[in-house]
């Protein structure tokens, strides 16, 4: 019976920082300047953001990470230096389930946020009511794979995301401890 809640999160930008790398990958017409990390010592929590996660877990929520991860594909990273940091996210953080997808968008993958698969196959695995739960994210795609999977969606406001228009969230959360709180009012208000 799918009557579990759950909140799903980002990874890069919204769990652990996100890196600014003006004009990436150089000589490239698909300029993309916000990135994971790359490098072990680029790997940073976004504060407070263990205890925010923790939080969802005393309020019977399964925590969720649901990510995209194409960078190995591509070339711009080791495989061993990936590990070892989602292996640190995973061991810091404890998610309930983690969803992965490592494929390139020209790979057409299912799974890949915007598209929400990842959240549609959590709720398969767990028994998840998806009207129930929440997305948290920091970027367009985030929104629209917890729309497109019937959930409620939270922006985590970064300075790359300021123009996303209010249609495509249900809230815009300054921190990750504002997203938690705001999730947590609605729950109570349910």
């Amino acid at each position: 019976m799918f009557n579990r809640k759950a909140v799903f999160f980002d990874r890069d930008g919204t769990v652990i920082e996100s890196v600014h790398r003006p004009n990436f990958p150089e000589n490239s017409p698909d300029k993309k300047e916000i990135t994971a990390p790359f490098l072990w010592d680029e790997l940073k929590l976004i504060p407070d953001a263990f205890l925010a996660v923790y939080r969802f877990r005393e309020h019977g929520f399964l925590r969720i990470l649901v990510t995209n991860q194409p960078d190995v594909a591509h070339g711009y990273m080791d495989e061993t230096v990936w590990q070892k940091i989602q292996g640190r996210v995973e061991n810091i953080f404890g998610f309930d389930v983690i969803k992965i997808c490592r494929h390139r968008s020209v790979d057409n993958c299912p799974n890949k946020k915007p598209l929400p698969g990842m959240l549609f196959s959590a709720a398969d695995d767990k028994g998840i009511d998806l009207k129930n739960s929440f997305m948290v994210g920091d970027t367009d795609s985030d929104m629209k794979a917890g729309r497109s999977a019937g959930c409620r969606v939270v922006l985590v406001d970064r300075f790359y995301n300021s123009e996303l228009p209010e249609s495509e969230y249900d809230y815009r959360a300054q921190s990750l401890t504002e997203a938690v709180a705001w999730i947590l009012d609605q729950e109570e208000r349910a």
